[in-house]
């Protein structure tokens, strides 16, 4: 885990091709990994982020 990239909200957004307000929308569902506060700051990791990109592209039609 020491090599892995974390991921801030803007790069989230550039990865999911979603803006914020979306993923907060879908974190209060629990549609999406909430990530975690670090120093106030709330960060991804990416390999989260990757996993949720590769089920949504599994399930889409």
């Amino acid at each position: 885990m020491a090599n892995e990239r974390l991921l801030t909200i803007r790069d989230v957004e550039v990865r999911v091709g979603f803006k914020h307000n979306k993923i907060y929308q879908l974190i209060r569902t629990n549609e999406f990994p909430p990530g975690k506060l670090i120093q106030n700051k709330r960060l991804w990791l990416e390999r989260e982020i990757d996993q949720w990109i590769n089920e949504q592209w599994a399930n889409a039609s």
